[in-house]
Order: structure tokens, then sequence, then C-alpha cells
């Protein structure tokens, strides 16, 4: 199921065009079962959704950019290409984040609240969401119109501190720690179940298609590639 929202109401993410993913029955039916942020990991997949990755793929406003965040093995994620959505790995662990460097797949990192970390290992720096550091940049206006995220052959991590309700439980043994298990985002994913739009490969190309030319997309505000 997806929803597709043209401008965001978001502070972190501007007044950009976005979605959301849910399963038919529940908001984290689309989620890999693999994922240690999720609380529900019961509820998620194994399989990548192949039909659905293929449109989001294309799905990229003419003369825009477009970009999302996958919590399955970076190995599984297809390389990023000229003209398509930039999938991100997103990583909760610095091995696993250099990991899919190695690999060649663009990447970011999910760290504890107030955690330190090394700004370059290995030859990978590691930069913070510009974002969470000042109140006058988000997604809209990232590197000037050109989103840290949205870019397919960076040579750093992008990196994340934990927030939402559950950020507590990232960094620990603890499972769960998914920002959109509680909150606003929260209550937005589960609109989404049962709700939106059934074919969501079909939706998504489309909605991408009828945006104005060079208009941003986060795809996935909350949700993944996974086949529910």
């Amino acid at each position: 199921m997806l929803k597709t929202v043209r401008q965001s109401a978001n502070r972190k993410t501007g007044p950009i065009a976005v979605t959301y993913r849910a399963g038919a029955v529940n908001m984290f039916g689309t989620c890999p079962a693999s994922c240690p942020l999720s609380p529900q990991p019961a509820a998620g997949v194994r399989e990548i959704d192949k039909r659905y990755l293929s449109a989001l793929r294309r799905a990229v406003p003419r003369r825009g950019r477009a970009w999302t965040y996958s919590h399955f093995p970076a190995e599984k994620l297809p390389a990023p290409a000229v003209g398509e959505t930039v999938i991100n790995f997103s990583a909760d662990s610095l091995a696993s984040a250099l990991h899919a460097r190695k690999l060649g797949r663009p990447a970011v990192l999910t760290v504890a609240k107030g955690e330190r970390w090394a700004k370059k290992v290995d030859d990978v720096r590691f930069v913070r969401c510009p974002a969470e550091v000042s109140d006058r940049i988000n997604c809209a206006n990232c590197g000037n119109g050109e989103p840290l995220c949205a870019r397919p052959d960076r040579d750093f991590v992008v990196v994340f501190e934990a927030h939402g309700q559950q950020a507590a439980r990232v960094g620990t043994d603890q499972q769960g720690g998914c920002y959109g298990a509680g909150g606003p985002v929260a209550m937005q994913w589960r609109a989404t179940v049962g709700a939106g739009a059934p074919d969501d490969a079909a939706a998504l190309e489309r909605f991408a298609r009828e945006l104005p030319s060079g208009s941003l997309l986060r795809h996935h505000v909350v949700g993944d590639i996974g086949a529910p």
C-alpha cells in the first residue's frame, strides 16, 4: 500500500514530495524481518518486491532527483545508476556501513543519541546530516538543491542520530529503535495500511511522472522495498 504526498509539511524534509509504504495489514509489512530497528520483526518480510523495486528505480521526477533508504542487505540493493532513484543502504553499525561502501552502494548510518563517532574510517568520511545540525536546513535546501542522500557517487556516509520515541533502543541489544514506530509519522504510516494505493508500483511511477519538473522526491519516509 502506497501513500503519496506532493508537498510534505515535515520540518526535516521541507516542502518536497514524499511517499509512505506499508503492508496491507501491518505498517511494518514491507520492512525486512532482519531489521534490528523494527519493533515488530515478525511482521517483516524476507524478499524484495522486484516489480516495485523496478518501478522505484524509474520513479524520478523529470529533471529532478529522488532517493530513499533500505534496511535490506546491501548485496541485494542495486548499484546507483544515472537518472535513477538513489537507494541508500541504511546501516546500524560502522562495519555494515563500510561494507556497503566497499560494494559500491551509497550508505547512511544511524548512531545512538549523543554517541561519539569517527569522522573518517578506512579512508571513508562520515558526515552528519545537515538538517540535524541547523534548523534552517532540510531536504529541500540541503546541498543547495543537491541533497547529500541523493548523490549516487558520493565518497562519504551520511550519519543520522537516533530520534523518535524508541531512540533509546538504538545502539543497544534491544530490538527496535525505528523513528516511525511512534508519533506523527506512525499516524501517517498506519493510515497507509489498507487505505493506500494497492498497486503501489503503478501508483509510484504515475506520481513521479506527474510532479513538476525539477522536483525532489524522497521515497519512503517510512516503509521499505519488501514484498508484503
